[in-house]
């Protein structure tokens, strides 16, 4: 059996790492690479966490990729102070994980994307789990071929729930509107993932508490999911997993128990929204996760990390 080949792209935080981990953990998908963005850390931090989560699971093999730096609604990169409280002054937890040993590859993100699709076609499934900037300037350069691929699948807006950025939109579609509503408006079909089904994919301490006793791997990977709680909720409702569900919607879809199929755009404001000319569309280009199997999410995700955790030794 073949397995799935996958790309996900990433501003590695907290559950962005978790959702690394879940990909790695699953022996049915091939990690061709990780691409990386800005958004919960600038886009050199999330090239450095993300090579720091592969290599705390001895995935050395796995490239990643340094991608896009900024929105396309501004000219550089600054990172909110609330982040701090969410995923830690380093994104991860404020988990000190030293100095990666591996280095980006000198290829762009948006390179390797592409080429990728044209390489693989409807075998490759792709995975956006920070704003949209890279598979924007991805379209932009080659859309039949990001189109021609088997599932393109995106963490990001609120349909029927507040956002996280302001009342409107979450952090993703919020942090490059202007490239979320490129992606929104081309040809591409997406499978959404929003805070609707998100937030009620909760996870905390006591569902990993195993996690410190089986190594060093394990016990930084719970520090760093540890922090989440604290800075999502609490340690008692614990955290969404936003996008570990993404990634998890990406190789399985059946988790997600009502996809809603309609045509969406973005506003300037972050919000994920439909007009009138995108309503009355025959055609339905995406689908948005409403509801999920928490249940099953949770426990296979926990089942699954736990191995790998001990893979790593």
């Amino acid at each position: 059996m073949n397995r799935m080949k996958m790309i996900i792209d990433v501003d590695t935080g907290v559950d962005d790492a978790l959702a690394i981990s879940y990909i790695l953990a699953n022996p049915d998908i091939e990690l061709l690479g990780v691409s990386t963005t800005f958004g919960n850390v600038s886009v050199d931090q999330s090239v450095r966490n993300s090579l720091l989560i592969l290599e705390n699971f001895r995935r050395f093999d796995v490239p990643v990729y340094r991608g896009c730096d900024h929105s396309w609604v501004t000219e550089r990169y600054e990172r909110h102070p609330h982040l701090d409280i969410v995923h830690g002054r380093n994104g991860i937890g404020n988990v000190d994980l030293g100095e990666p040993q591996g280095k980006p590859q000198r290829q762009h993100a948006v390179d390797f994307i592409v080429e990728s699709a044209r390489k693989y076609g409807k075998d490759l499934h792709l995975v956006f789990v920070g704003p949209l900037t890279n598979l924007a300037e991805c379209l932009k350069k080659d859309e039949e071929a990001i189109c021609s691929v088997g599932n393109i699948t995106i963490m990001g807006g609120a349909l029927t729930v507040r956002g996280n950025r302001n009342i409107y939109s979450e952090a993703n579609i919020g942090g490059d509107p202007a490239a979320a509503n490129y992606v929104f408006e081309s040809r591409a079909h997406l499978n959404i993932v929003p805070l609707d089904a998100t937030l009620k994919a909760l996870f905390n301490a006591d569902d990993i508490r195993q996690w410190p006793a089986i190594n060093q791997a394990g016990k930084n990977i719970y520090e760093i999911a540890r922090f989440y709680y604290i800075g999502e909720y609490d340690e008692k409702t614990g955290g969404a997993m936003h996008d570990p569900l993404a990634a998890y919607a990406s190789y399985d879809p059946s988790i997600i128990t009502n996809w809603f199929a309609c045509n969406l755009t973005v506003e300037d404001t972050g919000r994920m929204i439909g007009t009138f000319e995108q309503l009355n569309r025959p055609e339905k280009r995406h689908r948005v996760a409403l509801d999920v199997d928490a249940q099953r999410f949770t426990q296979n995700y926990v089942d699954m990390v736990s191995r790998l955790i001990e893979k790593a030794g």
